[in-house]
Order: C-alpha cells, then sequence, then structure tokens
C-alpha cells in the first residue's frame, strides 16, 4: 500500500481533530467517578459529547459501551480517505469472531451473537459463512492458514487453547505486516510495542503459575522489539533484575513496580495498569504531528482507552466502589 501524501489526510484530520478537546482528563474521570449513581453519571458524560444514554438509568453499562465503541468505528471510518489504511487495528476484532465461530463449531452449536463483535474489518456474518463452509477465497491468507491448523490440532488433542495461541499468532502477524505497509513508523511502533506487552504479560503469568519455558515459546509471539531468547535466559530472575534489562524497550516501571506488586501479594493489577500505561505513552506521540494518519491513529487509541475506562468507572458506581477504589483501576488517559 502506497503512502499518502499528507494532504490529502487534511480534511480527516480537522474532523477528528475537532473531537480530541472532548476527551477525558484525569480530572474529569474523577468527577465522573464520584457520581452517587448512572443517571448523575450520565449528565456529566453529556458534557463530552457521548449524548443521551438513557440505558444507564437501567444499569446496562455493556450495551453502552458497544454503542461507543460503534461510534467510535464509524466516526473513524466515515473519515479516513481509504479504511484500509487502518484495518490493522480491527484484526483483533475479526480474530476474536473466527475464535468464537471455532469453539461454537467444536461445541456442535451455533456461533451466538452476544459473542461476535460487529466492529471487525470484516462483516461478523460473513466470517461465521466463511468458517461454517471453510470457504477460505476472500479470508485472508494468514488466517486462512490459522484456521486449517486450529482445526486440524483441536482435531488431535481436543484443546480449546490451542485456537487461542494459534489465532493470536496470525493476527498479530496480520497486524504488524499492515502496519508496516503503511511505512508509518509510529504504526509500526505500536504493534511491536503491542506484542512486546502481550509477551511480557504471559511471560510474568506463566512465571506466577510455574509454567515451564518450554511452554511460553509455544505462545511467544514473534514480531516485537524484545526476542524469544530474552525471555527466555530471563525465567529464573528476579523481577528487578529483569526490569533493568527491559529500560531500553521502555517497559523497566511496570516490571520494577509492578513485579514487586506481584512477588508481595501475587496481584497482577498494578502490572497490567502500568503496561497499558506504557502504551498510552507512547501514543501520546501522536498528539504532537498535526497532520497524516498518525494522530487519527493517536485519537482512535486514546478514546478507545477512555472507553474502557468508562466500563470501569460506571461499573465501579453500579456496585458502590468509592471514587478512590475507581481511580486504582483507571488507565492514563490520553489528555
Amino acid at each position: 500500500m502506497a503512502k499518502r501524501k499528507t494532504e490529502e489526510y487534511t480534511f480527516a484530520n480537522a474532523y477528528i481533530g475537532s473531537f480530541v478537546r472532548n476527551l477525558m482528563n484525569w480530572q474529569d474521570m474523577m468527577r465522573l467517578a464520584s457520581c452517587r449513581d448512572l443517571a448523575a453519571a450520565e449528565n456529566i458524560l453529556q458534557e463530552f459529547g457521548y449524548g443521551e444514554a438513557k440505558e444507564l438509568y437501567e444499569g446496562d453499562i455493556e450495551w453502552f459501551i458497544r454503542r461507543e465503541q460503534n461510534k467510535l468505528f464509524n466516526l473513524i471510518y466515515d473519515t479516513l480517505p481509504e479504511r484500509k489504511e487502518l484495518a490493522l487495528c480491527l484484526f483483533p476484532y475479526d480474530y476474536h469472531n473466527v475464535k468464537v465461530c471455532l469453539k461454537s463449531e467444536f461445541l456442535g452449536i451455533a456461533p451466538s451473537e452476544d459473542y461476535l463483535v460487529s466492529t471487525g474489518d470484516m462483516d461478523w456474518k460473513q466470517v461465521v459463512a466463511m468458517v461454517r463452509d471453510r470457504s477460505y477465497e476472500f479470508m485472508p491468507v494468514n488466517m486462512k492458514h490459522a484456521v486449517m491448523e486450529a482445526t486440524d490440532l483441536f482435531g488431535r488433542g481436543r484443546d480449546p487453547q490451542e485456537i487461542d495461541i494459534i489465532m493470536d499468532k496470525a493476527c498479530y502477524k496480520d497486524m504488524l505486516q499492515a502496519a508496516e505497509e503503511t511505512g508509518e513508523d509510529f504504526l509500526i511502533g505500536i504493534v511491536k510495542l503491542q506484542i512486546d506487552i502481550l509477551n511480557l504479560k504471559t511471560f510474568v503469568r506463566l512465571r506466577q503459575i510455574k509454567k515451564p519455558w518450554t511452554f511460553f515459546q509455544k505462545v511467544f509471539l514473534e514480531g516485537g522489539n524484545i526476542s524469544e531468547q530474552f525471555f527466555l535466559s530471563g525465567y529464573e530472575e528476579p523481577y528487578g533484575q529483569i526490569a533493568d534489562k527491559l529500560s531500553p524497550y521502555g517497559l523497566k516501571k511496570p516490571m520494577e513496580e509492578g513485579g514487586a506488586e506481584l512477588k508481595e501479594t501475587g496481584d497482577f493489577s498494578l502490572f497490567e495498569k502500568l503496561c497499558d500505561n506504557c502504551m498510552m505513552e507512547f501514543n501520546k506521540k501522536a498528539k504532537y504531528l498535526t497532520f497524516g494518519i498518525v494522530p487519527i491513529a493517536g485519537y482512535w487509541y486514546a478514546k478507545e482507552v477512555e472507553i474502557d475506562n468508562l466500563r470501569i468507572i460506571l461499573t465501579g458506581i453500579l456496585i458502590g466502589s468509592s471514587a478512590e477504589q475507581i481511580g486504582e483501576r483507571l488507565r492514563e488517559p490520553y489528555v
């Protein structure tokens, strides 16, 4: 895919840029977290362009979240010069739908619309039909091979985890390839960082449950900046020692502070939060660019994180958590 000229994004940059000022900062989120109920929360959400959300009166948070995700994707794709340019951000949703279809098939049931998502690059009904009929003509090459491999391995071992492993490898291979085709260092960098963080999270979780390093080799995602050998050589090292080695990759803090919390309490929450914050720190580079695809991609990721934070806040309000308790779980915002 040829890299577009900057001026081709003039309208998209101006239009998407107008929504950046509606993003919530930390103080805004804490004000929302202090609401006494979801009705009060709706009033504040309207200040940030969310419109009416009457479903919150009934506690239907997930419906609200799904609607806002759909609005975000429609906003981006109705504005971009060409949909293909950021399709890489939708691949995880396509692969999620493939997983749902395969697991449903192996259980002998039809895929449920409750688990399928409509925000992928391919229509979910098309995905259902392709997987059901093993119709590979319009299926991406890596996805096709992943479906064939997953079907074969599950048929021999009956292990549903194999499906997740194979699909995740294919998904991030597609994402990195698509990012490289754009020629944008930012998009390539953010996909590589995603891969590194997923590998780091897997590494830590497997260590905590004392899985052998051979299993990590099986699930390791290729394409990141951190090599497989880096993780394997550190499989028995203290978290503090690993943290120092992660400094060049911008991931020292999650391993240092999150690792200390893990060692003391076994709780992954801080570690995962700090990993996610590293993603946002990288994404903030997009704020300093005005033109091209990068500021649009930056806003997209920023808004996705905000919507995820809204799920945390609204759920916390619903179950009666304090603002302080909610705040401990929130990810760093873009602004």
